[in-house]
């Protein structure tokens, strides 16, 4: 008896039983931190399979497609995802169950329509001779299907997170999706003669996502609350527009940052450095991957905390959120400067040397951010999202400028100098207003 009541206070007090707030965020911080490595491990690998296949050049042009429909599909999410978190989290924590299927039916419809107009006006473009090349045009066409699919994508896994059921939510995009390219890649990679243009390349890259989708959808059905089937939707339009168009500002600001460098080196230079730096940019998102895992994990619950007025567990929160993710951020940087130039030349090849200074920049970039923690994320969770948007607006323009001045005089350097100057001022900025709005210090000490 004395055994199995020791086993059994052993096993309640494990930190990842229960339901208390630590144990939810320890099983779903590891499940996405799984995740999130498994993503950035396999886009690395997909970096590498690619460049193997299409060389820097039409690297390049894959790159720089890519880059474009990520920033064209900004506006038809018109910041819903993280709003879809916050209402979604807020209607199961008061059971409000009407307003949630109404978020969640608002949200897809207005993204739905968004996507579909954006897709036509980019046909309508490639019909009237815009894009130049034929590599570009065609890869260009595989890309506008993407437009609809990122953009449903991202609500519906914004529905399952703010469900806390985290792990759900990023797998089909963050694990099955790049499992299945680079599966494809690695096929068409080991097939000798085969002949792989970047237009193939994004071909593939669609159907992996429409299988993600997929996949996605069904597990949305399958772990919806049944409440959430018989209520009747409940909408706030006016609320929503009024939350949502802030969000969509900074989450379009934030694309901006991400891809000014890829799309300014696309335009101001040649389409080789767009590969070279691309590299780069891959690598560098193993030093970001802790702070990003934890950040769809922690949203829900900095919402909810806010809610309840329990600043110290929030305060607790965000800087252990912190420190984890520097955990993560510092081996990864150091990696980087001892073995970085040997990993580019082995995993990529000799002509993908030029991307070892870039990496080094973005690699500090993202260490800094780490440092810094969530602060984004709980001001967009606590209502405070306008604060963002201004932070990242001025980022992206100083972003923009930077890459102007600095891509001509040195290239793909002045891209990742531009990239992390940016990156440090909106996070520099942002803990100070989330210091003076919330009483909450994110870094992580």
């Amino acid at each position: 008896m004395s055994g199995n009541k020791e086993h059994g206070e052993t096993r309640r007090s494990s930190p990842w039983q229960g339901e208390g707030l630590a144990a939810q965020l320890l099983r779903g911080g590891a499940g996405s931190l799984l995740a999130r490595v498994s993503e950035v491990v396999l886009g690395l690998v997909i970096a590498v399979l690619l460049a193997r296949l299409l060389g820097p050049a039409g690297y390049g042009v894959y790159a720089f497609v890519f880059a474009l429909m990520s920033l064209v599909s900004m506006p038809t999410r018109a910041g819903l995802p993280p709003l879809v978190v916050r209402e979604t989290a807020r209607g199961q924590r008061t059971g409000d169950w009407s307003a949630v299927r109404g978020i969640w039916r608002w949200a897809n419809g207005v993204t739905l329509l968004l996507s579909l107009l954006i897709a036509a006006g980019g046909a309508l473009g490639l019909w009237l001779g815009w894009a130049q090349g034929e590599d570009l045009r065609e890869t260009l066409v595989w890309g506008l299907g993407l437009v609809p699919l990122l953009a449903l994508v991202a609500v519906r896994s914004a529905s399952l997170g703010g469900l806390r059921h985290v792990l759900a939510g990023v797998f089909p995009e963050q694990v099955l999706r790049p499992a299945l390219l680079a599966v494809v890649l690695l096929v068409l990679l080991m097939w000798h003669g085969m002949e792989v243009s970047p237009a193939d390349a994004m071909g593939v890259t669609f159907g992996a996502t429409l299988v993600a989708f997929v996949v996605g959808a069904w597990l949305l059905h399958r772990y919806r609350p049944p409440e959430v089937a018989t209520a009747r939707p409940h909408y706030q339009h006016v609320a929503w527009l009024s939350a949502a168009w802030p969000m969509a500002l900074t989450q379009g600001f934030q694309q901006i940052n991400r891809h000014a460098d890829v799309l300014l080196l696309g335009l101001l230079a040649a389409t080789v450095d767009v590969g070279v730096y691309r590299v780069a940019a891959q690598g560098a998102l193993l030093v970001s991957l802790g702070l990003t895992a934890l950040n769809m994990v922690v949203a829900p619950f900095a919402a909810r905390l806010h809610i309840e007025e329990e600043r110290q567990k929030l305060q607790k929160l965000v800087r252990r959120t912190a420190q984890a993710a520097l955990v993560f951020a510092v081996p990864a940087t150091l990696l980087f400067v001892v073995f970085g130039e040997w990993l580019l030349v082995t995993l990529f090849g000799d002509e993908f040397r030029g991307a070892y200074e870039p990496l080094m920049v973005l690699a500090v970039g993202q260490l800094v951010s780490a440092w810094f923690g969530p602060n984004g994320m709980l001001l967009t969770m606590t209502r405070h999202e306008r604060e963002v948007t201004r932070a990242v607006a001025v980022a992206a323009v100083l972003n923009v400028v930077l890459n102007l001045l600095l891509i001509p005089a040195v290239g793909v350097v002045g891209a990742a100098i531009a990239t992390s100057v940016s990156l440090v001022f909106w996070n520099v900025w942002l803990w100070v207003v989330a210091r003076r709005r919330l009483g909450v210090r994110c870094s992580a000490f």
